[in-house]
């Protein structure tokens, strides 16, 4: 069988790598570079976290996501603290029912371990970055950075070593979903058995039949530097991923020579102009103060830079998996992808050898959980 993967993000690599494996034929084709800047799966690093809140299927999923990184990681050139490094996550519960107290149901029904922090007293003593007001407790559960340009640079080298061919600078101009066929802006060819269109924010415009409500999105972050009176707590932080109430707060701690990560989903934007990719330094003045109240001392951080990403949402934030011919489509993005990277490369790999595109997509879906995943 011979395969074509469209994207070189995390999904797509991954799904390289898996099918590789498998002994599949498989060439990726990439519009930019890897990693390509403008790629939502491109950044210094990004979160991993067993917290799902309301959104239970994808909670119960975590555990195997957690387990392909580690199996990545064994092929990978490096050693493995070049691609993962844990803090630990952590989140604060304000109000019953909240994103914490979901959570937690979902870590106890599937076995998965944390620590909860009750008193005001351990939780100034594990945690005397936060302003602890309004804390009813906080969970402690595994979780980290996965580095993420790293990781996308690495996984390419390991392609290309192991006879998988990475073409850069390729941009896919149009597919013939029932022959196979991949034109290239070139005015190249390709013809594969099975395509995999992995193409984040362009997958609308390559297979605009195929029906899926896709939306972009534009979210901000922006990286900082901790007030010096609390550096060497912050260098012993956990990431965090919501602080109570209705927030969609989410950050890292500074990590192998990276200042702290700051995030805030509510000010994303759908729908923005592609155009619109610097954030400006109002938005980061602005990021930086949606944390007061919940940081000690948000004046004292000093922004270093900020970025702005697109992504491709998916109703619910859903992962979805279609089929068009021989074209699988496919969006594991939603603001959530890049954990589930590894798992996604292997689901879709199962997809494609198995020809079971529908098991495949209703696993990767999350399950019929019910939970809004409002974007983390």
């Amino acid at each position: 069988m011979k395969t074509i993967v469209i994207g070189g993000g995390i999904v797509g690599l991954c799904t390289a790598w898996a099918l590789r494996k498998q002994g599949v034929d498989v060439t990726v084709i990439e519009a930019g570079r890897v990693p390509c800047a403008t790629a939502a799966s491109s950044d210094h690093h990004r979160l991993t976290r067993p917290f799902y809140g309301a959104a239970h299927g994808y909670a119960a999923r975590m555990p195997a996501a957690f387990d392909a990184f580690e199996t990545l990681f064994e092929d990978l050139p490096a050693p493995r603290g070049r691609y993962y490094v844990e803090t630990g996550m952590v989140v604060t519960s304000r109000e019953r029912g909240d994103y914490a107290d979901l959570s937690r149901q979902s870590l106890d029904r599937i076995g998965e371990p944390y620590t909860l922090l009750e008193t005001e007293a351990e939780i100034a003593q594990r945690l005397p970055m936060l302003e602890p007001e309004g804390i009813t407790y906080a969970m402690l559960a595994r979780g980290g950075a996965l580095m993420a340009d790293t990781i996308l640079r690495d996984l390419a080298f390991l392609l290309r070593s192991t006879g998988v061919p990475v073409v850069e600078l390729s941009p896919v101009t149009r597919l013939d979903t029932a022959e196979g066929i991949v034109h290239l802006a070139s005015g190249d060819s390709l013809r594969a058995d099975r395509v995999i269109l992995c193409a984040g924010t362009g997958l609308s415009a390559l297979l605009p039949g195929l029906n899926i409500p896709l939306t972009p999105r534009r979210t901000l972050i922006v990286y900082a530097d901790p007030p010096a009176d609390l550096a060497d707590a912050w260098a012993q932080a956990p990431g965090w991923i919501d602080l109570g109430g209705p927030t969609d707060y989410w950050g890292l701690p500074p990590v192998a020579g990276l200042p702290l990560k700051l995030g805030n989903g509510l000010m994303g934007r759908d729908d923005p102009d592609d155009s619109d990719r610097q954030i400006t330094r109002d938005e980061m003045i602005a990021l930086r103060e949606s944390y007061r109240g919940l940081f000690r001392d948000i004046d004292g951080f000093r922004l270093r830079w900020g970025q702005a990403n697109y992504w491709m949402k998916a109703p619910e934030h859903r992962f979805i998996l279609r089929r068009e011919g021989r074209v699988l489509a496919a969006s594991a993005d939603s603001g959530h992808g890049f954990k589930f990277g590894a798992l996604s490369g292997i689901d879709i790999a199962e997809a494609v050898v198995s020809d079971d595109v529908d098991g495949v997509a209703a696993r990767m879906a999350g399950g019929d959980d019910g939970g809004d995943l409002v974007g983390r």
